[in-house]
């Protein structure tokens, strides 16, 4: 009802930040027959005359309030979803969700992959898309790849279990590989995808791409595949968030990986890690390295915590060399400004600052 009359239906979830339809069945349902699909075609062919009526007021929305539209596990028979496809075509909804039912047996039951390319290619204000369990052939991927990178407006694509084994990788590579990618955020959550894209996956980060968040979760990359995007996060300074859970990765993957984000070698080693990248591999550890939205606090942060678990031991000095003392002064204001940066001080700054002191001996302070 408030659909024909122009206005969304209430979602508890977005609040006053998105305003749109969604709309779940069950996710384990038995498919539907042609008998009870007939009954249904009915009120599918009322619901797509009401999203006709709803989009003009997409138009007045506030700027920061998000519209979408989020069909998961909705069973369709041809004739519904072609009703939807052209209720859809062209609608300048920001969000689409389509997460098909395969209802066990690997057939999906939903929106066809050829039904939401022409869709996304209609919509020019389209920000984000996701495409759930809706299996993604290898006859597809060229036109979805083109849809993705020649869209003007589309910055998130989120990708969960939709390829065979190998297809995944094609489809990763395809991204990757083009000139055009404009994504911010890309999820490819459970596709098999494996170790015959790492080298193309750790040269494109190392050319610090627009891409903010990453997620490769559910995959099956190893220890080597680690090792080479580790060392692409040495040299990237656009990526924020890089997700490997429940992948092939052991201890010696993470280490790798911990190397880049705190190298703990020597001040200058953890001047150089990385500090804006928080990588989520299922252990807290890694949680604290780049906690901060901003680089150069995480960067003061790890100093500071060098310093301090160094001079537990009054070890700071020995690594300092032959430091002339003119550079005295620039060390000390150093460490009081690390930390400030820094939420709980195990060990106080002027402990660091006796330590330095020390390796001069109070008479040169006195001349």
């Amino acid at each position: 009802k408030k659909m024909r009359r122009g206005e969304f239906p209430s979602v508890e979830t977005y609040g006053d930040d998105g305003k749109g339809i969604y709309i779940e069945m069950y996710d384990s349902g038995p498919p539907l027959g042609y008998a009870l699909n007939n009954e249904l075609l009915p009120h599918w062919q009322e619901f797509a005359a009401a999203l006709k009526q709803v989009t003009p007021a997409i138009n007045v929305l506030p700027d920061n309030c998000e519209s979408f539209v989020e069909l998961y596990f909705v069973q369709l028979n041809h004739e519904a979803m072609k009703l939807i496809k052209e209720a859809l075509i062209g609608t300048p909804f920001q969000k689409f969700v389509f997460t098909s039912n395969d209802n066990g047996d690997g057939v999906p039951v939903g929106m066809s992959v050829d039904a939401i390319i022409d869709i996304v290619e209609s919509n020019k204000l389209l920000r984000k898309l996701e495409i759930r369990r809706n299996r993604i052939g290898i006859d597809h991927i060229e036109r979805l790849c083109s849809a993705v990178y020649t869209h003007p407006a589309l910055v998130e694509l989120e990708v969960f279990n939709c390829f065979e084994p190998g297809i995944g990788d094609t489809m990763l590579t395809s991204l990757l590989t083009s000139d055009d990618l404009k994504l911010e955020k890309l999820v490819m959550f459970s596709n098999n995808i494996t170790s015959a894209v790492s080298t193309v996956l750790a040269d494109f980060l190392a050319s610090n791409p627009r891409l903010k968040e990453l997620d490769l979760e559910e995959d099956n990359l190893n220890d080597s595949d680690v090792a080479l995007i580790a060392n692409a996060l040495r040299s990237n300074t656009t990526l924020r968030t890089l997700r490997l859970i429940e992948n092939n990765i052991t201890k010696v993957g993470k280490e790798s990986l911990r190397l880049v984000l705190y190298d703990e070698s020597s001040l200058n080693a953890v001047a150089d890690s990385n500090h804006i990248c928080t990588v989520d591999l299922g252990w807290k550890a890694f949680d604290v390295y780049n906690s901060h939205e901003q680089g150069q606090i995480n960067r003061c942060r790890k100093i500071y915590s060098l310093l301090s678990s160094r001079n537990e031991t009054m070890s700071n000095v020995q690594h300092f060399g032959n430091i002339d003392l003119k550079i005295l002064p620039i060390m000390l204001e150093a460490v009081q400004k690390y930390a400030k940066n820094v939420n709980f001080l195990e060990v106080k700054p002027l402990s660091i600052v006796y330590e330095v002191m020390r390796k001069w001996g109070v008479g040169n302070f006195e001349t």
